[in-house]
């Protein structure tokens, strides 16, 4: 009833009805007893579920006693004076009888209630332990102990009740090591073993069973009250234990969650004690050992005065609040530091208590906030803040720059002040629409300056809104956009026209070409697209320097303009290409202009002091007659300017479709030449040097020669130029140079020690920084001595930085090297350079040999060469020597050296080396 309640009453009287059946009780009897075991168990429902407030978990020893004393005491003497009273009236017992059977059924009863109800309790309303693997090992031992302890005692009932007593330690030991689930189930096995020792006690009579019953019913009765009471007793401190724990978690939960941690501190015993967030705050592992020292090892080294200063002080009862900085596995962190502290009867410090919180991320956002203010004050654009009704509340210093007023002067005003009136209420409108809307507008707006100046700037304003979606601010964010009108026109013509020149650039000229195209279809007419690209330009630029070759490209540009009519169009490709479109020109108009621009721009340039020549080569082509759209048009035009080149430079080419398979050539060679080095298919010879003195041999120069698999022999003046264009030159040239000289190494070997072989630089090598660490470094790895190499350099070598190229000429001096000037005459020669330059020879280019017999002009440019380097102290070479004319004219000039066919042609490697064996005599 105390689990179920009062509405079990019924059921219990028509139990134990039938279950009294089965006596020899007549069914007036068998009722008469069920009433009074029900009303038992009704007393005792109701005397400690009402009165007084029974808790069936037997959380605490009033319960047990309770239980005890009215369950198990009070409760059964109805059931028991009842029983007895109708067994009575049955058998027609005596009265002393009748009092005996009071006694037994209230024994029974008692002993009864007393430990099957604590153990339906215990099991059905108790708390359970956690079983570990050691409790079950001490639960196994007990049970085994309990077990024998029982089989011994109850062996010999009679003669071991004093010996009863040991169940007192065994069961408070249980008690104190399990739950009381555990306990009754003990106080049951030795309330069963005590029954069973009794029962098996047959020759007992009398008082002497009477006596050991009542022995055994109270030793049963004082072992379930002592156990059952240690028994709540341990739970009531394991429950104590555990809500202490629990309180200390959720303490240290709490704590975790908002951050911040507690200290306590005896000061007398120096003994420092953190929570768990403490540790965590301070990075330290729970359980260390703490003290106030090693407290400050953690404090910042900068921070450690400051803490151990104000502590002091607080020892001397001022406040202890402190921000301080710690180190936490490196990485320096922020806490705040609050403490009270107690001081015994004589004014001295004793203990302490306080709290630390890890404030770092406090710190961080006051930085954040105070660069915040920085951004806000140092931007360059103008920042203007209301609030929700548009009442100014903050401005930078770029909005008092850019307004004129000061921020006290629009604090609290509405922006319209700087209305310009220049925007209608409908423009307003469609701004506010969209910031209600949207939340954000932006565009350009007119304002009015303090002075009265009225201004266009670019302007953004957006809506600050809460959590809840209410507008609290508005941002205005602005530039000046009075400059901006002059940029955007800078942009335009950096975008259609071209810097350096002021000419269309390719976008504007695509335009113009493009309405052009779309003019002449519709009036059936003719136009002319001339491509321009001057002659040797890269040359000068790369050896006169690119400040020369502007002002040269901007002198082209106006000479252009000069030979042409105002409404056509002249443009800049770039480098040093130029287009000009003729409106309604064909090919005889074209060619007039074309005519105008070569001898124009062949008009030799002075620029500051300096006079440098330079011609052009032109390609044409008409429009609709060669293309019909303008990629076509500027490729035809290109490709036949590019005829004009091959066919001697400073002329024109219409373009002819023929020329389609000239480009794929060149294009095919470009290909080719990148994959000549790793194939092998380039290869070199030497061509003999003659000495006119002693008509001996003096030297030899390398040549390169390209087999290709597919066209043959490829003269080097097709793939020479290819090169230089490309940039191949100067992998090409490192080949050259580490092939001959390789070479020579081997030859001398031979024996020829007297030789020194040629190698040809060009300008885009003779530029690489790295050129003189190359020579040095082929010339070690080779093993050739430096005396046995000659460089030939061209003049243009001094054109441009010649404080690099004197270094590097002085350089190859230094190491050995022997230097000579290839193509003399042929470049921009300047003789104050040429008297500078650390060079040995000189060497006359064939195309002053060729004509030696018959050009006077020639032969005197020779003499004059030869006169010259003569003077210098200066060797000299001539090439292409072929007859024995021009053989004896340089002769009797005084020519040092010869080279050419007349002498030898260029040989391989191995038909060089029987030339040497037999080599002719010049006589």
């Amino acid at each position: 009833m105390l689990l179920f309640g009062w509405r079990l009453f019924p059921a219990i009287i028509i139990g134990e009805f039938f279950a009294n059946l089965g006596t020899e009780l007549t069914p007036l009897g068998a009722f008469g007893l069920a009433c009074g075991n029900a009303l038992e168990a009704l007393l005792g429902y109701y005397l400690l579920r009402h009165r007084v407030s029974f808790n069936e978990r037997l959380s605490t020893i009033r319960d047990v006693g309770l239980l005890f004393v009215f369950g198990a005491l009070a409760s059964p003497l109805v059931a028991a004076l009842n029983g007895a009273w109708w067994i009575k009236l049955s058998t027609g017992e005596s009265w002393q009888d009748y009092i005996h059977t009071v006694q037994y059924w209230w024994m029974g009863d008692a002993l009864g209630i007393a430990l099957f109800t604590t153990t339906i309790l215990a099991w059905t309303r108790g708390d359970s332990i956690v079983w570990s693997y050691e409790r079950v090992r001490r639960g196994v031992l007990a049970a085994v102990v309990l077990l024998l302890t029982c089989w011994i005692l109850f062996l010999d009932l009679p003669g071991r009740l004093l010996e009863f007593g040991l169940f007192f330690p065994l069961l408070i030991w249980i008690a104190l090591n399990f739950d009381l689930r555990c306990v009754s189930g003990a106080l049951l096995l030795i309330f069963l073993s005590s029954i069973l020792g009794l029962l098996s006690l047959g020759d007992l009579r009398g008082s002497s069973l009477d006596t050991l019953v009542n022995f055994v019913w109270l030793y049963n009765l004082l072992f379930g009250l002592t156990a059952l009471s240690v028994a709540v007793l341990n739970a009531q401190h394991r429950r104590s234990e555990h809500a202490l724990k629990l309180s200390e978690d959720n303490l240290n939960r709490a704590q975790s969650i908002v951050g911040i941690g507690s200290w306590h501190l005896d000061i007398v015993n120096n003994c420092l004690q953190w929570s768990d967030e403490t540790y965590h705050i301070f990075g330290v592992a729970e359980g260390t050992p703490l003290n106030y020292e090693v407290f400050l090892e953690h404090v910042h080294a900068d921070d450690r005065d400051l803490v151990n200063r104000t502590w002091q002080q607080a020892l001397l009862r001022q406040p202890y609040d402190i921000e301080h900085r710690i180190l936490v596995n490196g990485e320096i962190r922020w806490v705040r530091e609050k403490a009270n502290l107690d001081f015994d009867a004589h004014g001295n410090a004793v203990y302490a208590i306080g709290t630390v919180r890890d404030i770092t991320r406090y710190k961080q956002e006051e930085a954040t906030l105070r660069l915040a203010a920085r951004v806000f004050d140092s931007s360059g654009e103008a920042i203007l803040i209301t609030d929700e009704n548009v009442r100014v509340v903050a401005v930078n210093h770029s909005f008092v720059a850019m307004s004129g007023y000061r921020s006290e002067e629009v604090m609290g005003k509405n922006p319209r002040m700087l209305s310009s009136g220049r925007h209608d209420a409908e423009f307003y409108r469609a701004m506010w629409d969209d910031i209600n809307q949207h939340g954000y507008w932006q565009g350009e707006i007119w304002d009015k300056h303090k002075s009265g100046r009225i201004y266009p700037k670019w302007m953004s304003i957006t809506a600050v809104r809460d959590e809840h979606g209410k507008v609290v601010n508005y941002i205005s964010i602005a530039r000046d956009t009075t400059e901006q009108t002059e940029a955007e026109k800078n942009i335009h013509f950096l975008a259609y026209y071209d810097v350096l020149t002021g000419l269309p650039n390719r976008t504007l000229l695509r335009d113009r070409l493009g309405q052009m195209i779309a003019v002449a279809h519709r009036d059936k007419h003719q136009f002319s697209l001339i491509f321009l690209d001057l002659d040797r330009f890269k040359y000068i630029n790369d050896s006169m320097g690119h400040s020369v070759g502007d002002r040269l490209l901007q002198s082209v540009a106006l000479r252009i303009q000069d030979c042409v009519r105002e409404g056509d169009t002249v443009a800049r490709l770039g480098g040093d290409e130029f287009i000009v479109l003729l409106r309604e020109a064909g090919e005889s108009a074209a060619s007039v202009v074309a005519q105008k621009l070569l001898i124009a721009l062949a008009t030799p340039y002075d620029l500051d002091g300096q006079v440098i020549s330079t011609q052009a080569s032109i390609g044409i082509s008409i429009y609709p007659d060669q293309a019909q759209d303008a990629d076509t048009l500027i490729k035809n035009a290109d490709m036949a300017m590019y005829r004009a080149k091959e066919e001697g430079r400073n002329n024109f080419q219409f373009f002819v479709p023929e020329m389609n398979f000239r480009v794929d050539l060149l294009f095919s060679m470009e290909k080719d030449l990148r994959l000549a080095l790793e194939r092998g298919e380039l290869f070199l010879q030497y061509q003999p040097q003659a000495d006119l003195a002693s008509g001996t041999l003096s030297g030899v120069e390398a040549l390169i020669r390209w087999d290709h698999p597919v066209k043959g022999q490829v003269s080097p003046a097709e793939f020479i130029p290819v090169a230089e264009e490309t940039g191949q030159i100067v992998a090409i040239g490192e080949w050259v140079l580490r092939t001959a000289c390789s070479q020579m190494a081997e030859w001398r070997k031979t024996g020829m020690h007297d030789l020194t072989i040629a190698v040809n630089l060009s300008i885009r090598q003779l530029r690489q920084p790295d050129l003189a660490e190359l020579i040095k470094s082929v010339l070690l790895e080779t093993g050739l001595d430096a005396r046995h190499l000659e460089l030939e350099i061209t003049e243009g070598i001094m054109m441009g930085d010649n404080q690099a190229a004197f270094r590097f000429l002085s350089e190859m001096q230094d190491l050995g090297v022997q230097l000579s000037i290839d193509d003399f005459g042929t470049g921009f020669s300047s003789l104050n350079y040429l008297k500078q330059m650390p060079v040995n020879k000189l060497k006359i280019d064939q195309s002053f040999i060729r004509d030696i017999e018959t050009d006077e002009g020639d032969a005197a440019i020779i003499r004059s060469i030869i006169s010259l380097g003569h003077r210098l102290n200066l060797r000299v070479i001539a090439e292409g020597v072929e007859t024995q004319e021009q053989l004896d004219f340089l002769r009797i000039r005084g020519c040092d050296e010869i080279q050419g066919y007349f002498y030898s042609r260029p040989l391989l490697a191995e038909d060089f080396m029987r030339f040497v064996k037999a080599p002719p005599r010049l006589n």
